[in-house]
């Protein structure tokens, strides 16, 4: 960890890399799969894994969310004796607004225009469906969206081509707004209660142990796995040194990993349950990654460059999938050999979203984040 100029963990860029190759290799074979095309749901034998591949990959987005914020969030307190709120605010706002309204208007505008101007693309009836449908664009929907409430909007069934993956985004935003004021009204004390009272509560009411108002928004915001990585967080903020100890040796890594593949791979518990289990296997992998005494995590220059601009390959993949989908569909046509359509999507697709996201990192959002940096720094 490296603390001259702002807290950084090393090795979570590399885990933030694969959480989102696992969401776009998901959506690659959905949408494979709702085009009645052989995909890897059509096997038995892998069916659960890539079913849940994509929730798993933001699932560990919300456990290192959780983690993270919280340590960073108590560091300052620990520090100024207060959080700056405006700050804190305004830090999420120039990290995370600007793409996602790129990504708003990409959807809303730029698709729908595409789909209604190219019969190209009416060769992907599952999307073309979607986009040509007025009832999905409805004004309430798109208040929703650009409200930062695309998780309400995609439960409520509305399904917008190139911006439902936003949800998770959503999710964090609403996170972002709650856990500043939990962490600053409670003391460091209670604070560990707090984050185990929020992940009880959100489980008994996904267990239907009981009915409240609030059933609906609990599912809508699945906090529980914040609260997993906020648990994380506040241990790491009070006992770094031991859990540094006690994570430095390969064989942890090792073991951890290999759960991590099991859980993922086999259904062991009921779904919710089996999520809740691999999300206190993701802080494992976590904590064993940040440790810098561990030779073992992947720490690698590239998979940390993917990292650092995972939020634009998160966001930019379902548009890339709607241009090039299409395009392999003729291919698929003319040659009739679904090895060189596999092919051409596996390599078109990740290469294309990574262009397109380091552009958009490097001429946009950059340009925000040094802003952020330079304005609203917090320690």
């Amino acid at each position: 960890m490296n603390t001259k100029k702002h807290i950084f963990f090393g090795g979570l860029n590399e885990l933030r890399a694969i959480a989102a190759f696992a969401v776009i290799l998901h959506h690659m074979e959905l949408f494979k799969c709702r085009d009645k095309l052989s995909s890897l749901f059509d096997s038995k034998y892998i069916v659960y894994f890539i079913e849940h591949l994509g929730k798993n990959g933001v699932y560990l987005f919300f456990v290192l969310s959780g983690f993270l914020i919280t340590y960073l969030l108590l560091s300052e307190k620990n520090k100024n004796n207060h959080i700056n709120f405006q700050k804190f605010y305004l830090r999420r706002i120039f990290r995370i607004w600007p793409l996602y309204y790129i990504i708003f208007l990409i959807s809303f505008i730029l698709i729908p225009f595409l789909a209604n101007s190219f019969a190209l693309f009416s060769n992907t009836f599952s999307y073309y469906n979607l986009v040509i449908s007025l009832s999905e664009y409805d004004l309430n929907t798109i208040l929703l969206y650009a409200l930062f409430l695309p998780n309400v909007a995609l439960h409520e069934g509305k399904v917008i081509v190139g911006a439902s993956q936003s949800w998770s985004v959503g999710v964090e935003e609403q996170f972002y707004i709650v856990w500043p004021l939990i962490i600053s009204f409670f003391t460091r004390k209670l604070l560990i209660i707090v984050f185990g009272a929020i992940l009880i509560t959100f489980m008994m009411i996904n267990f239907k142990f009981y009915n409240t108002v609030f059933n609906t928004i609990i599912t809508i915001i699945p906090f529980e796995y914040m609260a997993i990585g906020s648990m994380g967080g506040y241990f790491y903020s009070e006992y770094s040194e031991i859990i540094t100890k006690y994570t430095k040796s390969r064989f942890i890594y090792i073991a951890v990993l290999l759960l991590v593949g099991f859980l993922i791979t086999v259904p062991v518990f009921k779904p919710y349950i089996q999520n809740l289990f691999l999300g206190f296997v993701f802080l494992l992998l976590i904590l064993v990654s940040i440790n810098q005494s561990n030779p073992a995590p992947l720490r690698n220059k590239y998979f940390s460059f993917l990292g650092n601009i995972s939020y634009g390959i998160y966001m930019y993949h379902p548009f890339v999938m709607f241009l090039l989908f299409p395009v392999f569909y003729k291919i698929l046509a003319f040659y009739n050999n679904i090895f060189v359509f596999n092919l051409g999507i596996y390599i078109c697709v990740p290469v294309l979203t990574v262009a397109i996201s380091h552009l958009s990192f490097r001429y946009v959002e950059k340009r925000f984040i040094k802003i952020k940096d330079s304005k609203f720094k917090a320690l």
